[in-house]
């Protein structure tokens, strides 16, 4: 059986969602962003929109938060 790993190239506006995500994540939670708290929080977004998890308030639901998404 073939173990590999699929990955996937991210397009930039994907990068932009991710690393704006991340940003208010980290500002929401008052973490560094290059602690080992934010480094976590990056590995949990990047897992869970692999798994194809693409909708911020779906982000925000399955990191355990309550969505403060802007209307």
């Amino acid at each position: 059986m073939n173990t590999a790993v699929v990955t996937h190239a991210f397009e930039p506006s994907e990068l932009a969602f991710l690393q704006r995500f991340f940003n208010t994540l980290c500002a929401e939670r008052g973490l560094d962003g290059g602690s080992l708290a934010a480094n976590d929080l990056a590995a949990q977004i990047l897992q869970l929109y692999q798994q194809g998890v693409r909708d911020e308030r779906e982000l925000h639901i399955h990191l355990g938060e309550m969505p403060h998404i802007k209307n």
